[in-house]
Parts: structure tokens; C-alpha cells; sequence
């Protein structure tokens, strides 16, 4: 158990997770839209690199702004600080696992894609830990179509 503390409790785990969906978003978009996606991205207000990108580099800055934003490490903060506690009973660790259990199923539900792709990396089981984050886009039932609303979808996520 405490290895599964200290595996959550690494940055790069949560950063791949968050990888993991904005590459969903991202998925099969052209360079264009790739390119009118950071701007509209720079015009809300996201800290991004700037330049010419590919889905993989605004990805790639997209999830270092979410993992440095207040908003993100409250809520990941709020989740790790309940789950990492120093004395844990056999009961409260049941908790623990029902309640990531619970999480992933509801993420099975509703976005099998991106349940599949943590499952894929063996990572469902903390979905729970991200989930605050994920569930900021209302479109979690089916993914944003219009730039924009790519655009609003990764700006809910960096917070």
C-alpha cells in the first residue's frame, strides 16, 4: 500500500494521466487547427509556449501549465492529502480502494476511450485523483468538436 502512496504521490503519474486526455482531445486534429486551438488558448489566458506546435508539444505545455495551476493542485492536493494519511486502518483502506473503484467505473461509463487508455498504462485505479480535474468539462460524455470549444475544454482543466 505504501508503494501505491508513493507511486500517486509523484507528479508524473498525474501529469501522464492529464497527458493522456489532452492527447484525446487533441487526437487527429490538423496543424491548422492545431495552431488556432494556441491561439485561442493565449487569448483566454493560458501560460503555453508559443511557437509553432504539434498536438504532442501543445499537450505537452498544456499539462505543465494544468500541473503548476492552483486549481489542479488543490484539487489532486485535497484528493492525495485523504488518501496518504499516516495511520491507515484495514477499514479506511477499503475505503480508499472502493472509492477508486467507484471512480473508474463511472469513468468506464462515461468516456470508455480515455478509461481504456489509463487502463492501458495501468492507471485507472487512480483516475479517482484526477477526477475532480477531468470532470470540469461537462463534455466528458463525448468530446468538444469546435476549436473553441477545445479551446475552453483544456483552459477548464489548466484552471
Amino acid at each position: 500500500f505504501n508503494k501505491a502512496v508513493q507511486l500517486v504521490k509523484q507528479r508524473d503519474i498525474i501529469a501522464k494521466m492529464l497527458r493522456i486526455y489532452i492527447d484525446q482531445l487533441l487526437q487527429g486534429l490538423s496543424h491548422d487547427r492545431i495552431t488556432r486551438i494556441q491561439k485561442l488558448l493565449i487569448g483566454k489566458g493560458a501560460k503555453i509556449a508559443t511557437g509553432s506546435m504539434t498536438s504532442q508539444a501543445l499537450a505537452y505545455s498544456v499539462v505543465l501549465a494544468a500541473s503548476f495551476s492552483f486549481g489542479t493542485k488543490i484539487g489532486i492536493d485535497t484528493k492525495l492529502a485523504k488518501f496518504s494519511a499516516t495511520s491507515i486502518t484495514i477499514v479506511s483502506y477499503y475505503g480508499y480502494v472502493q472509492q477508486a473503484a467507484d471512480a473508474a467505473n463511472r469513468l468506464r461509463q462515461r468516456n470508455p476511450r480515455y478509461y481504456y487508455a489509463l487502463y492501458s498504462q495501468k492507471l485507472e485505479m487512480l483516475y479517482f485523483i484526477v477526477e475532480p480535474i477531468i470532470n470540469r468539462n461537462e463534455h466528458m460524455f463525448s468530446p468538444p468538436s469546435s476549436d473553441n470549444d477545445i479551446a475552453d475544454a483544456i483552459m477548464r482543466i489548466i484552471g
